[in-house]
Formats: C-alpha cells, structure tokens, sequence
C-alpha cells in the first residue's frame, strides 16, 4: 500500500527545456471542464505537517499516540512497586502487588507514553489534543504540570538519569527531531538533523548518552548517541518497520526491542556492544509492542491484543520464559462514576450495527471496550462500532453521542448526562435516504487493507463488523507487502460471508514509480511484490506493468491501477512533473481489460477524470472502480466504503464475481457519499449501449451532504449543468439530449468544498459520478475527441519514456520501452 500515491519514492525532476515546451502545450479538450476548486482534492490533516514526510497519515498513524481502552505504554516506576500506563485517554498508576488502577489524570486531552524520572518524582507523558500534540512534565507529590508546546508536533519524552535534562521530540525544525531540554534554565538544544522521524528516546544506565529510533524512507534503526566517547551509529536496523520500539536495561548495556516477522511482531534482546546475536523472547504469533523494563531489570512488560482487540498488560523474564497476563483488578477514577446503555436501531425497530462517537462535555473522546477505537482523519472524531447495543462505564458529565451507517444514512446526534452511580438509557434511530438494495445495487470498497502495522491487527471477521456499520455489502482488503515481508500473503483469495456481507483477499502489486495495481479475484500472488527504481533491485530490473495485467488475464484477476492522480489539477497540463504513474496511459491505450481508481479517500476524483475521459474517448472501456484504501488495522483511518462503487447483477446475483464483472461493466455509479442514478428514455442505464440523436434522459441525486451541481458529460464535455441538493434531499431531473453518433455519456455530481462537518462520509469531497452509457456500440468513438485525446495521451507517454530514462539512468529497460513505442503507434493511427 500507500498505498497512497504511485509517487511514493518518486524523484524530484529538473525541468529540461523540452519539459518546460512540454508544460505550455495545451489542448483545448477538457480545459475548464471540472474547474472546481483544489484546496479539497485530498483529506485535511489535522495536526502540522513535516518537510519532509510525504504521506502525512502515515505521520499520525505510525508516530501519534494511540487512543485505547486497553493498556498501552506500560512503564515501571523506580520503586518496582508502580506502573504507569495509558487506558481511555489518561495516565493510570497501578499497584503491581494488588493490581489496583487509579487515574492520574483527567483533562480533555488524550494522554499517552508516560516516562519516568530516575528518582520517581516526576512522570512525564505525552498530550494529544487533536489538532496538536504536547510534552507535559507531571510532579507527582504537587500534582503541578510544566508544559512543553511549540507550533509543531511534539513526542515520546525521556529524563536524563541524572535529571537534569529532558529529551523530546519535536518538529518545529521541519523534520520530527530530537531535543534536548535544561530543565532549569528552561533551554533547548537540537541533537539531531536527520530526515523524517526520530522519537522513542531511552536513556543508557551509565548516564554516557541515550538510545532512539531513527525512521526514513524504508529504513527504521535504532541508535545510540554518547555523549561522553562523541559518537552517533546505527545498534540496530529494520526495513519499514513502524512498531520499532525498545528500551534499555536499568544497569546493563542490554536492550529489549519489538520487530516484525510477516504479520507477527516479536521481543528481541540485544546486547549494544556486541549486536550480531539477538534473542528472541515471543514464540507463536503475538503482536508484542512497546516493551519496557522491569527496575530491577529481571521482567520485560509489553502490550499484546486481545480476542476483542484491546490491548493487555503482558510481562516475560528478561532471560526467556513465560509471558504472563498482568490483570488489573480495579479502576478507580477518583470520581463516582455512571452507566451510559447505548442502542442503535433501524427505522424499524430493528437492532443494527453503526458507527457511534461519543465525547465528553469538555471534548475528552470515549474509547470502546469491545472493538477498535478509531479517528476519523478528516475530521479528527473518534468512532467504533456499535452491534445492536453495549455498555460505557463513564466519568459524570454531559455527553455527545453521534450515530450514522455509511454514506445513505443522515447522523443522529443526542445529548446524554451520566450521573453518579445511575443508568443513563439512550436509543439512536438511524434511517436510509436511499434504499441501495431496493434499488437493486450492491455496494462494493474494491481496495482496502486488512493490515498494515496498524497497532490494531485484524482479520476477516473483524472486517465483517465493520462493514455491517457502514451497509458496506462486498470489502477486497488487499495484501501487500512491507519490502521483504509480504503483509497477509497467507490469506490471499480468502472469501468469508456473514449475514450478506462478503470480504475477499487480493493483493496490491506495489510497483512504486510505475504504478500500483489491485489485483481481484486473485489467490496466487503475482511476483514480485515491488519493482521500480526506486525499490531494492532484485535480480532483472527490466520489469513492467503489462507483466501484472499478463498475469491477471492468465489467471481470472481483474486488475485496477489503484490511487493514480493526487491533484484536482489537469494532470495533462504538468506533465513534466510526473503526476500520472509511469505506465498508465500506455497500459490504459494497450489493455482490453483494465480498471481505474477514480475515486479514492486520499486522491482526487476530479484529477482521476481527466485520464479516464481520455482513455474513454479512444474508445477503450476502462472500468471506474472505487476504492477507500484504508485500512481495519490502523486507529487512524477513514471507514471502509468511504469510496464504494454500486453496481446492478445480472439476475440480482450477489457473488464475489458476479460484482466484480458488473463493476468491471460498468453498470452502476461511484460515489464518496451521494446516490446518482441516470436512466435514458430507451431504459439504458450506465453499461448499456444506446443509439445516436435525440434522447431524453433522467437522473436521481440523494445525499445527506449538501451537493452542488449536477452535470451531464458527453466524450468528456460536460454539456448541461443543473443546481445540486441540500443535504438530506433527494431530487429527480429530466431533460433530453442530442447524442453525437459515437462516443459515451454520463452524469456527475460533487460539492465544491466541504462545508462543515462531512459526515457521514470521511472523504474531502462529496463526489458521484456514473459509468458511461455507450453510443451504437461499447467502445465507439466521437472522431474529433478522439483525435484530441490521443494527441494528449502519446504528449503522456513522452513525459513518462523521459522520466523513466532519468529515473533508470543506465539501467536498460526495453521491455517498458516496447510498451510505450507499441502504444504511440496505436495512438498514431487513431489520429490519422
């Protein structure tokens, strides 16, 4: 995955002369078409942006702290008496002998990753506040708090063993650095100047200097710094390796570590002065993060996950043994608490499962006891999902419960107190504005991820709940691949049903600078997993995407170029600048078969368009798919379906193929949150052919967000524009069209801005568009867009042939080069 973007270790390019002649040749076709504005065309982040950190959720996801009603961050106090942790957003100290819990703190902010000092008089911890992070320095006797905040981010703070001193991270610098603060005097220091990531800071025993991770690019390493010898080297590497936590021991030079072995994640012991052994603590399959040392050494305590996804207070001997669970017997709030009883039910009294967020009065998020807890990274709300009804034991206050079930449903929103020792009963009603499966559709998210680091580690059943919260019918999480470990390889062409929701495993080829490909209905991986330059070379360089789309056909699998165009920009108008992946649009000129990603929740739906309506307009029938590429693992993710594609069956069948064939048909629409459905006077819907000249034509809009403006699109023209929809509105249009004797159309719909609150849907855009409906024949064409379009797709291949030698250097690739010259021929020809 990221996923994200094909240009995840893209180069910066230096414009030539021919990229700068490039850049000013313009076609009219399609320009001003989708002039919306950009600032919406990707998420909005929340919390300040690095320099140099490309995909900034992997920045909150992987770095941030995590919000859990389990235990997190476990960390022994020097008496061997105490341990702090993390649970529902504040710090607990817990007695070790009685295994009582009592909360240390109680704001609004979530606080995480509690540090001690070395004569156990101060905790320090980090805050989050939503929108920001910050170091708080917590004297326990007082209960006074000294605050460390700058404009940026701040993390995983550590004491000098003699005291005096205060490592942190921070990244004011543009870069998330490490600092070094005089508690007394109030000053900082910068320690380090690397790029991306440095936090989890532990202190040596002898007081020579301290231990940290470094994280960039591929690499995540563990050094150490001396401050006494004057050296910085690397004690320990990992590739892509996101829970690389550890600490030191309280009197050796030995240190405890949490690494990845595929989807298992293991404690290791090394010793610093002689790191060619290590040892390995875990057995089985465990997902052991952020260990620490016991004071006196002899245990190690870590988290793990639970049946229910909450993570467990574990501890092993330091020299082998077995793990054992540390139970926590009570939990003392300080305060008298209350029941909040939450139920959820459809419009007609029926239990259901749905999306709930709940806050405090003071804005403090509530956790959830029987699943994941989740962030929305748009809006920054905390979610989980709630199966019919469930219990919340709560501090007393005035609470703010949400509710809502995918993109048809309005939110429902009520205000609950809970009081002192009394039930407070609440019941949230939910109810579709549109009807999906009345309709005769079935709602497909053909690209997720089941796992990926994410500190919440899931399977199919988890997925299943996740989508019955948001009436998501059909889920194809995609495995994929952290370098040399292949994430979910043994799962690949899995398929589980429950009570009609269906998820089924394929794989994400994760060829970085090329493009990256989602392969359907797939159970033997296609191999590599990653090539490009920009990837470790393994064996022959000389690899292409047309191998993947080979393989796809030789097997049944539907290949999809997933998350292509990041702007809302005309991707044609910049071409020297690499927007478009590498082997696009000579894949998309050469393919019989082939889907794009059109609509996706960390790219541009608009930005999509203008390279599917190109490739539309010479006649090649690409499939518009939809995808969120999200992940159920993560606590930082939008929901699954916040992109999905609706499709109608042949004879109302619901398989796993039967959806993927109708997507890839085209029948039906995709959408990041309105219903769009167009009908032509001769009963011709999006995938069905229709015949040239006067036809009148309908169209049905249904969103709970506020839409702008509805449009009719003919060979990527957008020929009539009418008034959107209120929020909540449905509204049904009709008028009549003059077809041309060739070509394709559609009907679009979108917000300019999101205005407010977007949900229920996650993404930035609310954004609905329809496959096409073909003129004579699938595949014909209007011969003036035509000609256009392929004038613009071969200036595509040029920038991307000039790319490619730039990004390859010496590195002889003649197979990709084939593909490209065979392309520009074709696309000759159609101009000729």
């Amino acid at each position: 995955m990221l996923s994200f973007f094909h240009s995840i270790h893209k180069p910066v390019l230096k414009p030539t002369l021919f990229h700068k002649a490039l850049a000013c040749i313009v076609t009219a076709v399609l320009m001003g078409l989708l002039a919306v504005p950009d600032a919406h065309a990707q998420w909005t982040h929340h919390y300040p942006k690095l320099d140099d950190f490309g995909h900034h959720v992997y920045l909150e996801q992987h770095e941030l702290p995590v919000l859990s009603y389990g235990i997190t961050d476990p960390a022994p106090a020097p008496d061997g008496q105490t341990l702090a942790f993390s649970s529902k957003g504040w710090i607990w100290l817990m007695d070790l002998e009685k295994g009582e819990a009592t909360r240390l703190t109680d704001g609004s902010g979530v606080d995480g990753r509690p540090r001690w000092s070395a004569d156990g008089a101060l905790l320090t911890f980090v805050r989050d506040h939503g929108d920001d992070t910050s170091i708080v320095i917590l004297e326990l006797d007082s209960g006074d708090e000294q605050i460390i905040n700058t404009p940026a981010i701040e993390l995983d703070p550590e004491f000098s063993t003699d005291g005096q001193y205060l490592f942190y991270t921070s990244g004011q610098n543009g870069s998330l650095e490490l600092y070094r603060r005089h508690l007394e005097a109030g000053t900082d220091e910068l320690l380090t100047e690397l790029s991306q990531v440095v936090r989890n800071t532990r202190r040596l025993a002898d007081g020579s200097g301290i231990l940290y991770l470094h994280g960039s690019g591929a690499h995540r390493v563990l050094r150490e710094r001396n401050f006494v010898a004057g050296y910085d080297r690397i004690a320990h590497s990992e590739t892509l390796t996101y829970h690389l936590s550890a600490d030191t021991y309280p009197t050796e030079r030995l240190i405890v570590y949490s690494a990845p072995i595929d989807n298992d994640y293991h404690l290791w012991t090394m010793d610093l002065d002689d790191p060619r052994v290590t040892h390995r603590l875990t057995d089985g399959h465990p997902y052991a993060m952020t260990p620490s040392f016991s004071a006196d050494g002899g245990e190690i305590y870590y988290t793990e996950l639970d049946e229910n996804r909450q993570f467990q207070l574990m501890r092993i001997p330091t020299y082998g043994g077995t793990p054992e669970s540390v139970t926590v017997t009570s939990w003392d709030y300080g305060v008298p608490t209350g029941t909040l009883l939450l139920s959820v039910e459809n419009s007609d009294g029926d239990p259901i499962t749905a999306r709930v967020s709940i806050t405090r009065d003071n804005g403090h998020p509530v956790s959830f006891s029987e699943d994941a807890t989740y962030v929305d990274p748009q809006t920054g709300r905390t979610y989980f999902y709630v199966d019919g009804s469930s219990e919340f034991m709560l501090p007393p206050g005035r609470y703010t419960v949400l509710a809502a079930r995918g993109h048809m449903t309005p939110v429902v929103e009520i205000q609950v107190l809970v009081e002192p020792g009394e039930n407070a009963e609440t019941n949230l009603a939910l109810s579709e504005i549109w009807d999906a499966a009345a309709e005769g559709y079935v709602s497909a998210d053909h690209h997720i991820h089941l796992n990926g680091d994410g500190h919440h580690r899931a399977s199919h059943e988890n997925a299943l709940r996740l989508m019955a919260g948001e009436s998501l019918d059909q889920l194809a999480p995609m495995s994929w691949n952290r370098w040399e470990r292949r994430i979910d390889r043994g799962i690949l062409g899995l398929e589980t049903t429950q009570d009609g929701h269906t998820v089924h495993q394929g794989q994400e080829v994760r060829s970085h600078f090329h493009g990256h490909i989602g392969l359907l209905n797939v159970e033997t991986p296609f191999a590599p997993w990653f090539f490009g330059p920009y990837n470790p070379t393994l064996g022959d360089p000389d690899l292409t995407n047309g191998d993947v789309f080979e393989f796809a056909d030789e097997h049944g699998s539907f290949a999809t170029y997933v998350h292509p165009i990041g702007s809302d920009q005309d991707p044609f108008t910049h071409l020297h600048e690499g927007p478009i992946p590498l082997e696009l649009i000579s894949d998309g000129v050469l393919e019989e078969r082939m889907g794009l990603e059109l609509v996706c929740a960390w790219t541009s739906p608009i930005g999509n368009a203008h390279v599917w309506y190109r490739l539309l307009n010479i006649g090649r029938p690409v499939a518009a798919m939809s995808g969120t590429d999200g992940w159920v693992d993560f606590h930082r993710t939008p929901a699954v379906g916040t992109g999905r594609n609706y499709v109608r069956t042949e004879n109302s069948d619901t398989s796993t193929d039967a959806v993927i064939e109708a997507a890839a048909a085209g029948k039906g629409f995709l959408t990041t949150g309105p219903a769009l459905i167009l009908e032509l006077g001769d009963g011709a819907r999006p995938g069905d052919v229709t015949s040239s000249g006067s036809q009148t034509w309908q169209v049905t809009l249904a969103s709970t967000t506020q839409i702008d403006s509805l449009q009719i699109v003919v060979n990527g023209s957008v020929v009539e524009r009418l008034g959107g929809v209120d929020a909540g509105e449905t509204r049904t249009y009709t008028g009549s069209i003059d077809l041309p004797d060739g070509g394709w159309m559609a009907a679009r719909a979108y917000a300019g801005e999101q205005r407010g609150d977007s949900w229920p849907t996650m993404h930035a855009r609310p954004f609905a568009h329809t496959s096409p409906v073909w003129i004579g024949e699938v595949g014909s064409t209007d011969p003036q867009a035509r000609s256009d379009a392929a004038r613009d797709l071969i200036r595509a291949i040029n920038a991307a042939e000039m790319i490619a030698r730039e990004a390859y250097g010496e590195v002889e690739t003649p197979r990709m080069q084939a593909r490209f010259d065979e392309a520009r021929a074709l696309l000759r020809e159609m101009i000729d």
